[in-house]
């Protein structure tokens, strides 16, 4: 019994912790709470004694946003960089963020797996990743996956990166987040320029041809229209 008390007031230092950590959005799981089997089992392959998965955010500036474009002329000024290079800082924050959360961690004695804001470890084969940042994003209550497969956020919309941290911790899970903030408005479907979205079917969150979509943003040099265009906490419609 004494153990225990010990462990969840370790704990709480940890909980302590997440608050300070310089983001925008903080939220965990219960890796014994996961519905997502495959997810689950892929967390336990690479940290075998994890409890925890913390997923923190950090918005992505619209103005930055609004300077990119699907279409690319060769020879021309690409703007996408200048957009490129808001992400490269944001990958910097938030991949700096998890690893001084696994520091914290195994300096009290959990063990710590940091998995950077660069993404996940992915299957060329099959486009899978071994944990999907969205997904984990939405088991830990940042918000809940739309038509356009990207998490939408209530604060930011889809205009979001992620980053994630395994820990032996046991934290505090957060809520859920509300069940529905996609508004169903097909304006990601229509707007894409690779085709690669579809509208889902009746139990489906959303449908995309993941091949379509990488070869379309290989070949123009980048394309984020699908989280551009989308309305819900975008400036453009909340003026």
């Amino acid at each position: 019994m004494a153990t225990k008390k010990t462990a969840l007031k370790i704990d709480k230092a940890m909980q302590a912790a997440l608050a300070k950590l310089e983001v925008d959005m903080v939220g965990v799981a219960r890796i014994d709470s996961l519905q997502d089997k495959p997810m689950k089992e892929a967390i336990l392959k690479l940290l075998p004694a994890a409890e925890s998965m913390v997923v923190v955010g950090m918005e992505i500036w619209p103005e930055f946003l609004d300077l990119t474009s699907p279409v690319m002329t060769a020879g021309a000024i690409n703007l996408n960089d200048i957009y490129q290079q808001h992400q490269d800082y944001i990958r910097g924050r938030l991949s700096k963020a998890v690893y001084d959360f696994a520091k914290i961690c195994r300096k009290a004695g959990f063990g710590a797996l940091p998995l950077t804001a660069n993404g996940p470890a992915v299957d060329r084969r099959t486009l899978n990743a071994i944990i999907s940042y969205k997904h984990a994003g939405e088991a830990a209550g940042l918000g809940r996956i739309g038509m356009s497969s990207l998490l939408i956020t209530e604060k930011y919309g889809p205009r979001i990166r992620l980053a994630i941290c395994l820990t032996e911790a046991v934290l505090e899970p957060s809520k859920p987040a509300e069940e529905r903030i996609c508004r169903y408005c097909n304006v990601c479907i229509g707007k894409c320029p690779a085709k690669a979205l579809g509208r889902p079917a009746k139990g489906e969150a959303y449908v995309i041809n993941k091949f379509a979509c990488r070869e379309y943003v290989e070949a123009a040099g980048g394309c984020s229209e699908c989280m551009r265009v989308c309305p819900i906490a975008s400036p453009k419609y909340n003026k």
